[in-house]
């Protein structure tokens, strides 16, 4: 079988791999601590649910994705016992998503692993090449996304 080289990869391959790289890094790291099962949407929704309880619309919104999607999403946070459903406050026809104390927990063990991780990487290349790189992911994401994070 033919290995790929760093050489042969483009750009976009690169990217690709980085990213799975790193989901599986952090999944791993989570799992030595209790948590396992983790899954690449983890990471954004847990640090949402954070700071504020949410709506499955909204969430299908922050996610770019459909009501339903979310739901996807959001059953998984409920089988694992990281969230509920509480009715929403504002709107009785609606339901809130809110962290568990797990959930709160987990939440807070994702922040720390990716910290972990910035920090290592920041380390391994350099501030200037961190900050470089990010920069080109922040110009992908402009250019060719259809969908913005707020800073």
């Amino acid at each position: 079988m033919l290995e790929a080289t760093d050489e042969m990869l483009g750009f976009g391959d690169s990217l690709a791999l980085a990213r799975r790289a790193w989901i599986l890094e952090a999944g791993s790291r989570l799992q030595r601590e209790g948590f396992a099962g983790y899954r690449r949407s983890d990471a954004f929704i847990m640090r949402r649910l954070q700071r504020a309880p949410s709506t499955l619309g909204a969430l299908g919104d922050d996610l770019a994705m459909t009501r339903q999607g979310a739901r996807k999403i959001v059953d998984t946070l409920l089988e694992r016992r990281y969230a509920i459903l509480e009715p929403d406050p504002s709107d009785a026809r609606k339901s809130q998503v809110v962290l568990t104390k797990r959930g709160a927990s987990y939440a807070r063990a994702i922040a720390n692993v990716i910290a972990a991780m910035n920090a290592e990487l920041r380390e391994s290349v350099g501030e200037r090449a961190l900050d470089s790189a990010t920069q080109v992911l922040r110009q992908i994401r402009h250019d060719f996304g259809d969908w913005r994070l707020d800073p």
